[in-house]
């Protein structure tokens, strides 16, 4: 039996590994291009879902951010706002991954004794017409509107089951639950999944808020 390499094979190996590196190249030049507008984009999501749930502010808190692990293994990040010196707010943003489509992530405000003040939904696959309603801020229009002038409409679109948890304090150890499962808080039906999701990723930042404070907020403070 003969020894000899099959021509063919030869340039046809030759030609993957050339394939491979050139295609491994314009991955690389396609990240680079890439990265700093999507790095933009986050940090300019990120500055609006603060205005969103915080009073104003005269700092930069996506500078003064803390990375705590909850309890229940999530990642959970804090945002101090001040106004001139002091702080007046924080932002607390974190996630669960038993959203109907997986990761559903939450940003709410926190006064700086944990009691909660605003909650957005900031990344979510919901379905849209039933997980949706959970987790968007939509403001309701009429048909009168049409016919009227239209004015400028201040702060947030309203929402019944985020704008249930403002008031609340995440004292407790047990974690909070939807009235389907026998706990305080609304839910939609036909999204009880989705539902779940934003009261256990509620939940989860403020109690760590909590339950962390003294390694969130200054000690003078």
């Amino acid at each position: 039996m003969s020894n000899k390499k099959n021509p063919g094979i030869v340039y046809l190996g030759i030609f993957l590994a050339v394939l491979g590196i050139i295609s491994a190249g314009l991955l690389a030049f396609v990240y680079k291009k890439t990265e700093e507008p999507i790095k933009l984009a986050k940090l300019k999501k990120t500055s609006q879902a603060l205005k969103d749930v915080l009073p104003p502010f005269d700092n930069q808190p996506a500078a003064e951010k803390i990375m705590l692990k909850a309890d229940n293994g999530t990642d959970v990040t804090y945002f101090i706002a001040k106004k001139k010196g002091k702080i007046v707010g924080i932002a607390g943003e974190g996630y669960s991954m038993k959203g109907f489509s997986g990761k559903l992530t939450v940003m709410l405000g926190l006064t700086p004794n944990g009691k909660i003040t605003t909650v957005i939904v900031t990344e979510q696959n919901e379905t849209p017409g039933l997980g949706t309603v959970v987790t968007n801020r939509v403001r309701q229009k009429k048909i009168t509107d049409l016919f009227k002038k239209a004015k400028k409409e201040n702060g947030l679109p309203p929402n019944k089951i985020l704008d249930g948890f403002s008031g609340h304090t995440a004292r407790s150890e047990t974690p909070w639950k939807v009235k389907k499962d026998s706990g305080q808080f609304d839910f939609v039906t036909g999204a009880t999944i989705s539902s779940r999701a934003v009261t256990n990723a509620v939940y989860t930042i403020a109690h760590t808020f909590l339950q962390r404070k003294a390694e969130i907020l200054p000690a003078n403070n």
